[in-house]
């Protein structure tokens, strides 16, 4: 069974609800006003049996020009228009209008129903045909069968359902996709059962006991109590039907025309990148119009700014950027009719090719380029490399194959399809945890800020070996607030180490080949500063003192710091918080300490700590704050709070392993 929905088009009074009253039985013409005016303002629905069984939707749309919005709501779910034209009137206005409308709509698919040949004679019947090939061959619908058809006596009935029929095998239906969106054309209540809302599924799937969005807007979960197609309970629903659906949690005062149904909580939007064509015979748009753009049953006025052109004339095309004056939910490749401020006249059409875009302040030659890349692409089977492309050069960062495919509304298995087969477009990092992707150009961005930064860490602390520490190197760039940032970083720094412009020293990242540079007057200051920490033997070094003696000593003070830091690395030093001792001191009485400790498994007290490591108070403190630190020791208290210091399964195996 195919999921396809057939649409009608044509002039007011050709004849088009009466056809589907006589194909299908159903009068679509349900509303007083329509009833006593004669023509049809809203969307009517049925549902055609075909002779090889197939159970179609068809829409019956407004012809008169007044109700062309709504003509313009059913005409975006439907997969094969029924173009009505009278044979006693040929083409008229609002059937060119309609044509145009299916044209940018991208409906390839058709049959026309050539009306009232009972009103005219053979030869009428045969002009009238010629005329609508003649026209029809300048369009999408070329070559589309032409069936003469009476409302009245029925005749041509069987030949039309033939056409339509051989026409629907012909069609292949679209890829469904993950992303569920209806728009509502209709909302009524049925006692005892709540709210229905009815509509043409433009894609996905959704099924009884679902739960959906009603968009924008209301944020609340809505869940599927039932479903019909065609008039018949169903489970599911899927892209190409058209669905009644019956919702617990809607109120019929939350829904407002423009609004749909969605399986996820879409962000609404007020400005969308677009590609425009313009009809013939329309008035041509300056750098900014205003105009009104429809997409499938929501409507808005907008500005609309020409981004590669400076006015655009009829029949002529253009990347624009629309700033919507309300809140909208558009995905990429969604088609959009544009009519003129007064709504009087149908400009154009064309197709979102950006969703949720920057704001253009400036019409750069880079943006028109990448813009008019993604126009010729975004509508081929590379469709979905196009759009990889733009999220990933929308955000200067790196992205997991899960944000992906959350923000293009595609599976995981699509995505590593494209990848594959378009290796070169953007770069790809996979691993046991994680999948990322990210811009050629912003890789190429971050090497360089890598670069930079090691190459200035050496330039500014040339005495050291060392260079950045990975999460060091992650604050820098911003990479450091997120799992799939700090991931990439690292695969990253392993790739510039691979093609030899990084390497490792201890736990840093340094530039290829680096070496420490020390002149001699920095090799005394540094000499000069070790021995002054010596120096304090059994007291506790104090910074400022050290610093005041430095500048004293022709140093300035603002290098003791930086001279630390390197005795540290060199392992002259030990540094403790902002405390530091001298190594060969602690190292001392640190064994001294674990050595009397080893043989005491109750431990020491305080009075005994003083006998073991000499000095003062605050010299003993530190030894023991750092040994703590380290796990050597421990200390505890009794009952009298009397405190006793212990040796720990790490202090036992470290002098073991000393005295080994």
């Amino acid at each position: 069974m195919k999921h396809l929905i057939i649409g009608t088009a044509g002039h007011i009074d050709h004849g088009k609800t009466s056809l589907i009253k006589l194909l299908t039985g159903v009068d679509c013409d349900t509303h007083k006003e329509e009833k006593t005016r004669g023509i049809t303002i809203n969307l009517g629905f049925s549902h055609l049996e075909l002779p090889s069984g197939e159970n179609v939707g068809i829409i019956d749309v407004p012809g008169h020009k007044d109700f062309i919005n709504n003509m313009i709501g059913g005409a975006c779910g439907i997969d094969m228009v029924l173009l009505v034209i009278a044979a006693d009137s040929g083409i008229m206005p609002q059937t060119v209008e309609h044509i145009n409308i299916i044209k940018s709509l991208g409906i390839k698919h058709g049959v026309v129903a050539l009306t009232k040949i009972d009103l005219v004679d053979e030869e009428l019947i045969e002009i009238a045909s010629d005329e609508i090939s003649e026209y029809l061959n300048k369009t999408e619908l070329k070559d589309i069968p032409i069936v003469g058809i009476s409302t009245i006596t029925g005749m041509g009935k069987d030949k039309l359902l033939t056409a339509i029929d051989n026409t629907i095998r012909r069609i292949e239906e679209k890829d469904k996709g993950n992303l569920f969106r209806m728009y509502i054309d209709r909302i009524f209540t049925i006692k005892g059962h709540g709210s229905v809302v009815t509509g043409s599924v433009t894609s996905g799937s959704v099924s009884t006991g679902d739960e959906v969005f009603l968009l924008p807007g209301i944020k609340q979960k809505l869940k599927i109590r039932s479903i019909e197609r065609h008039g018949i309970a169903v489970n599911e629903v899927e892209r190409g039907d058209r669905a009644a659906i019956n919702l617990t949690g809607l109120k019929n005062e939350d829904f407002e025309r423009g609004m749909l149904l969605s399986n996820k909580e879409l962000d609404s939007i007020m400005i969308v990148d677009a590609y425009v064509n313009l009809f013939e015979s329309v008035p041509s748009l300056n750098l900014w119009s205003n105009v009104i753009i429809l997409s499938g049953t929501y409507e808005t006025t907008a500005r609309m700014h020409l981004l590669n052109k400076d006015n655009l004339a009829e029949g002529e095309d253009a990347i624009v950027q629309l700033h919507l004056n309300k809140p909208g939910i558009f995905i990429n490749r969604d088609k959009i009719i544009i009519r003129n401020s007064s709504d009087d006249i149908t400009l154009g059409g064309g197709y979102i090719i950006d969703s949720s875009p920057l704001h253009h302040r400036k019409r750069t030659p880079q943006l028109v380029q990448s813009l008019t890349e993604l126009c010729v692409n975004i509508l081929t089977d590379d469709s979905l490399t196009e759009n990889i492309k733009l999220v990933l050069n929308k955000e200067f960062r790196p992205f997991s194959i899960e944000e992906i495919c959350e923000l293009l509304h595609v599976n995981k298995d699509e995505i590593i399809i494209s990848i594959n087969k378009n290796h070169n477009q953007f770069l790809d990092y996979k691993t046991e945890e994680s999948f990322i992707l990210i811009s050629n150009n912003f890789e190429e961005n971050y090497k360089t800020k890598i670069i930079k930064n090691i190459k200035d860490q050496h330039s500014n602390n040339n005495i050291f070996a060392e260079g950045l520490e990975t999460g060091e190197i992650a604050g820098k760039l911003g990479l450091s607030k997120s799992k799939t940032g700090k991931l990439y970083l690292e695969l990253l720094l392993e790739k510039l180490k691979s093609e030899n412009t990084l390497d490792n020293y201890k736990k840093t990242w340094i530039i290829k080949g680096h070496k420490p540079v020390i002149d001699k007057k920095t090799e005394s200051e540094i000499q000069w500063l070790q021995e002054q920490i010596a120096g304090c033997k059994d007291e506790k070094p104090v910074l400022s003192e050290i610093e005041e003696a430095a500048v004293q000593n022709g140093i300035n003070k603002a290098k003791i710091k930086t001279y630390l830091s390197y005795l540290a690395n060199s392992g002259k030093v030990k540094i403790y918080n902002s405390d530091f001792i001298y190594s060969e001191i602690f190292i001392k009485n640190r064994d001294n300490l674990l050595k009397s400790l080893s043989t005491k498994p109750k431990g020491i007290n305080i009075p005994e700590f003083k006998e073991i490591i000499p000095g003062t108070k605050k010299f003993r403190a530190l030894i023991g704050e750092i040994m703590e630190f380290e796990k050597l020791i421990q200390y505890t208290k009794d009952s009298n709070n009397e405190t006793t210091i212990i040796i720990t399964q790490k202090g036992k195996e470290f002098i073991n392993a000393g005295l080994s």
